[in-house]
């Protein structure tokens, strides 16, 4: 058998180009500068920050301040409330329609003071403040917008305190104040 020899070539060689070591080299560069750029940048916002709050203001203090509100609270209730009683504010606010067509809408905050170191009492008027809601609903539901601008704020203090006190029996509430009692038109 007579066998021709094959050609033997050389392999071929890849396609694919190796990476530019001056590429990796490169960004390596460009993500330190970056870097650098962001610190400086911090440290400016920075100290323009401190020489805003120290330094333009003659020392730390806020740049704006408001005036000072006189206080709302009348003078009798302050001489009313003797040390170490407590506020009941757990009625919370809320809001009642009027029997006004169309009706008018009351916002409503009571408090009253009471003893904290007596629990039992606390309790109940913990327990009463659906109740206390609901008697002060039915009574301005009942009134017209009318009629409670012309009532006098002490006769529906008073109405609400004898109500309030014919559910309760382990204490009586002495004086109730409104926190809120405004007219929505």
């Amino acid at each position: 058998m007579n066998q021709t020899p094959k050609a033997v070539h050389p392999p071929e060689k890849s396609q694919a180009k190796p990476p530019l070591k001056g590429g990796s080299l490169m960004g390596g560069i460009l993500y330190r500068i970056l870097l650098i750029l962001l610190l400086a940048l911090i440290l400016v916002l920075a100290g323009v920050t401190v020489y805003a709050l120290v330094f333009r203001n003659g020392g730390i203090r806020p740049l704006v301040t408001l005036p000072r509100l006189p206080s709302f609270t009348p003078q009798k209730r302050q001489e009313q409330i003797p040390a170490g009683t407590g506020m009941f504010t757990g009625i919370g606010r809320f809001r009642v329609v009027t029997a006004d067509s169309p009706p008018m809408t009351v916002v409503l905050s009571i408090a009253f003071p009471y003893a904290p170191e007596d629990r039992a009492f606390a309790e109940e008027l913990d327990s009463k403040i659906q109740d206390f809601r609901n008697i002060a609903s039915a009574y301005f539901s009942a009134h017209t917008a009318e009629e409670l601008r012309q009532a006098h704020e002490d006769m529906i203090k008073a109405e609400l305190l004898r109500r309030y006190n014919s559910i309760l029996q382990l204490g009586q509430i002495t004086v109730l104040y409104f926190n809120d009692f405004m007219l929505l038109f």
